[in-house]
């Protein structure tokens, strides 16, 4: 003969144990959580509610406020510098190091320009060619080719 055996009422009375137990549990997680969230002071729980209700509201005011800010530096940000290639080179022998440059600088939509120094012993020049979608309408030489390949890429 066991205890709780074939007695009904035995049976019923353990599942209400079980459920009392685990409903106990419950309830002291959830008191476990108010408190974190709202302190353990014996503060009038209405009172905390409005202090977060009215924090709730100065932070939906300060991101309205910010929204044509975040808009005017997201129009900037799209025709900013973000993509730059660069490279050093000497594109005639007779002259000493590399002090010829290409910089090609691109916004997010692969367009900006692409500027090439050569350097020789009679001077410098320089030449400048606007890009558009990632392509020129001038002939590059293999260096501003490379450099724009680069800035495209995102490769430093």
């Amino acid at each position: 003969m066991t205890l709780v055996g074939s007695n009904p009422v035995a049976l019923i009375a353990v599942g209400f144990a079980l459920a009392l137990v685990v409903m106990s549990w419950f309830l002291f997680d959830l008191r476990r959580k108010w408190n974190r969230m709202f302190g353990r002071k014996n503060a009038d729980r209405a009172e905390v509610l409005s202090d977060i209700l009215q924090r709730l509201a100065q932070a939906e005011a300060r991101q309205t406020s910010l929204e044509p800010r975040v808009d005017t530096l997201e129009a900037i940000g799209k025709v900013a510098v973000q993509k730059v290639g660069f490279l050093r080179f000497n594109p005639f022998e007779h002259t000493g190091g590399d002090q010829s440059f290409a910089v090609a600088l691109l916004d997010r939509d692969d367009t900006g320009i692409v500027i090439s120094s050569l350097y020789t012993r009679d001077g410098v020049r320089v030449y400048a060619k606007e890009i558009r979608n990632g392509a020129s309408q001038h002939q590059l030489s293999a260096e501003e080719t490379k450099v724009l390949e680069q800035a495209i890429n995102n490769e430093s």
